[in-house]
């Protein structure tokens, strides 16, 4: 008997998952993908479980996803919002996605996993203030249209209502990848205006840009005393 094979009980849905496990044997990817409702991406396998955890980490209470497409990593950021409520008792958890395209498709696979979701069918270049109001974010996970225009205006119209502190971090997918470009001019553009961040860019798998929100962040705070 094959040992990545799932046992009968525990079957994997997509024989592309099976195959990439007999061929690249990871008994801890396997096990985090085994619940997932969609076979694994095959340029980002690793970004997802990534997103969970970094929501467990930060306490994430309210979550965007700026292109949810199939929703590969919303299954990731949706359950890390889920399981912060359920470990710190926490009310009104929520996470957000938008895109144009599988919408009502990746909404139902979402809900159907008892997940706390609103998914909307709507164009990132009409986001405003008023698209989710009175909400103030976490994380902002920016992985729709990687083109300058796009990323810029999603991060003009969406800033205002992320977490500052330090408590508020903004993710963007493909930084060394198709919007190479447009995070190089968002990282300018933030110190032309002279905005309080700190940040970093992993590489592999078109890499992660991560900027943290510090406007109001107290620098003399002792964390551990």
């Amino acid at each position: 008997m094959n040992p990545y094979l799932p046992s009968p009980n525990k079957l994997i849905t997509f024989d592309k998952d099976i195959e990439y496990f007999q061929e690249y044997a990871a008994p801890v990817m396997e096990n985090l993908q085994r619940m997932h409702y969609t076979n694994i991406n095959s340029t980002i396998p690793y970004f997802g479980p990534m997103l969970y955890l970094l929501v467990r980490q930060f306490g994430s209470e309210q979550v965007l996803e700026i292109g949810h497409a199939e929703g590969y990593s919303s299954f990731y950021l949706a359950h890390g919002v889920k399981d912060n409520a359920t470990r710190f008792n926490m009310q009104g958890n929520h996470y957000y996605g938008i895109d144009i395209v599988q919408t009502e498709k990746t909404r139902a696979k979402l809900l159907a996993e008892g997940l706390p979701v609103t998914v909307l069918e709507k164009d990132s270049m009409t986001l405003d203030a008023n698209t989710f109001p009175h909400v103030t974010f976490d994380l902002i996970f920016q992985d729709g249209c990687h083109n300058d225009e796009h990323i810029l205006y999603e991060f003009n119209a969406m800033w205002g209502q992320l977490k500052g502190n330090g408590d508020g971090y903004w993710i963007a997918h493909d930084c060394y990848g198709p919007g190479e470009e447009g995070c190089r001019k968002l990282l300018e553009i933030i110190k032309e205006r002279q905005i309080p961040v700190e940040y970093i860019r992993f590489g592999g798998m078109y890499g992660l840009l991560c900027i943290r929100k510090m406007e109001g962040y107290d620098y003399e705070k002792r964390f551990w005393v």
